[in-house]
């Protein structure tokens, strides 16, 4: 029997399925709106493994309904409802950016560039609140109709996903490809954490590559921890020169050499972009080009003539007057 309520909410079909659950699109009856609903099954966990999930997704939550920016998703409700707890998030018109890459749509320098700023914009913003995403990839990242990137799944892909494997083994949490090097050793994570993932994301939007892949976990582990990939440009040599470093100080190993924050990560960016438009070519001198030298040349002011190139005037022309018209409003 296919499900028709989840509480007060109205299920009207499936919008994706994961490991944990199922994404659906509702209706909440009480304020006339589409919804997103994210459900947990706990029904096949053990009485203990079940309570710890539902703690976990509630506290998460709670944390992601206290984030309000135009480039996050929103959480307005979480409940339960029998043995399947649920989240009632915004509901967006669009697909994520997995779906849109894995359809082989390549976006361009410009583009690529947008959804980092949208992306950087919604980190700096969750960071100031003290809450770590842990999970960015391109799965997380909607994208609506208009182009504005919404950033989803705070905390909560550590129990569901949308694809690519999550791990949530120990205190290793994140989707492997797309995790910083402190991520897959197990250790301690902070903000910098996601701005590494962000970087990942940033190289395979300018490269139509990963920079960290392969054909296992323990072979893409061992490239996150002591591997550093190709220059973006020399992937794809169209990129401007300067992207290389702000690309690569986004992938350093150490987290201190990363950027402190997603704004600095932002302001880099765009710096290295504004470099790259102001550069230009000077041509090289003629030299069969006689130059005059500077002292014998008549001083100028751009828009006028030289004195001595003026015509005298006339003793017997009379000197006009000047139309003051445009001040009095007369014509």
């Amino acid at each position: 029997m296919s499900l028709k309520k989840l509480g007060r909410y109205e299920v009207i079909r499936v919008l994706g399925k994961g490991a944990m659950g199922v994404v659906y699109e509702g209706r909440d009856p009480n304020l006339d709106r589409r919804v997103a609903i994210k459900t947990v099954k706990v029904e096949n966990l053990s009485e203990e493994a079940a309570a710890e999930y539902e703690h976990r997704f509630r506290t998460e939550a709670r944390s992601a309904a206290r984030l309000q920016h135009p480039n996050i998703v929103s959480v307005y409700d979480s409940d339960r409802d029998a043995d399947v707890a649920f989240l009632v998030m915004e509901y967006i018109q669009g697909d994520d950016l997995k779906h849109h890459l894995d359809r082989g749509v390549r976006y361009s320098l410009e583009q690529s560039l947008k959804i980092i700023r949208d992306l950087l914009s919604a980190l700096d913003y969750a960071h100031k609140q003290g809450i770590v995403h842990r999970d960015i990839k391109p799965a997380n990242l909607l994208i609506e109709p208009g182009g504005r990137v919404k950033l989803t799944d705070f905390g909560v892909a550590r129990i569901q996903d949308s694809g690519e494997a999550t791990r949530t083994q120990g205190s290793m949490v994140g989707t492997l490809k797309y995790m910083a090097p402190e991520q897959v050793q197990g250790q301690k994570i902070d903000s910098r954490a996601d701005l590494f993932s962000a970087g990942v994301v940033l190289y395979q939007l300018l490269t139509d590559k990963r920079p960290f892949d392969g054909d296992n976990d323990f072979s893409i582990i061992h490239q996150i921890i002591g591997h550093n990939p190709p220059m973006p440009t020399s992937v794809n040599p169209k990129l401007p020169p300067a992207i290389d470093a702000v690309v690569s100080r986004a992938l350093a190993k150490t987290r201190e050499e990363r950027f402190a924050t997603a704004r600095d990560f932002a302001v880099a960016l765009q710096a290295a972009i504004r470099r790259a438009e102001d550069q230009t070519v000077v041509p090289p001198q003629n030299p069969n080009k006689k130059v005059e030298p500077a002292a014998s040349r008549p001083l100028t002011v751009p828009g006028t003539v030289p004195r001595a190139a003026r015509r005298p005037r006339s003793a017997a022309r009379p000197r006009s007057r000047r139309n003051w018209s445009w001040c009095t409003g007369r014509t």
